[in-house]
């Protein structure tokens, strides 16, 4: 029987804050989901991290997650939350992380704390958009039915296809940007 993780956002910063002090912005998370023969949906959760600088982070799913039933994960799902306003994410199907000869789709933001809810890798490319005119995701999570609010698609080449996910580049706007 598997178990599968049970992913909790924000817990630490909701509880942080006191009267005498600001409370922090939530910290950005991604999650990848993989749905597996028994009908669960083991899930990878990545902090994402600001880099000085504006330097990209790079994240490579199957070298980051734990296995699925023996082998490195497929991700068929992905979600996003609490992601600075001008950040930008790279998915590719190659661990080299560029758009040449791959699959692809590029994401920015458009607001503070902006949320991808849980959408099949495969759907993003359902949203038009390109680098003159972004086109928003406007999905609702597969499973809390909550928006998606604030995520642009940018530009994409070719759909990265089911369990092919292999490099995510998050890149967030320096702070005062």
């Amino acid at each position: 029987m598997l178990a599968a993780p049970v992913l909790v956002y924000g817990t630490a910063a909701l509880g942080a804050g006191t009267a005498d002090s600001p409370q922090a912005d939530p910290t950005p998370m991604l999650a990848l989901y993989q749905t597996v023969d028994n009908n669960t949906e083991p899930a990878c959760g990545l902090e994402l991290t600001a880099i000085p600088g504006g330097l990209p982070q790079k994240l490579l799913p199957k070298k980051e997650c734990a296995e699925v039933d023996g082998s490195v994960i497929a991700p068929h799902a992905i979600r996003i939350r609490n992601v600075p306003i001008k950040s930008t994410l790279l998915l590719t199907n190659n661990e080299r992380c560029e758009k040449v000869n791959s699959a692809w789709v590029e994401l920015d933001t458009s607001r503070a704390n902006a949320s991808l809810e849980k959408i099949g890798i495969d759907k993003l490319w359902t949203y038009a958009g390109s680098p003159e005119k972004p086109g928003y995701l406007t999905n609702n999570g597969i499973d809390s039915n909550a928006p998606s609010r604030g995520f642009r698609v940018t530009g994409k080449g070719d759909p990265i296809k089911q369990g092919e996910l292999a490099c995510i580049v998050v890149t967030f706007a320096e702070r005062g940007n």
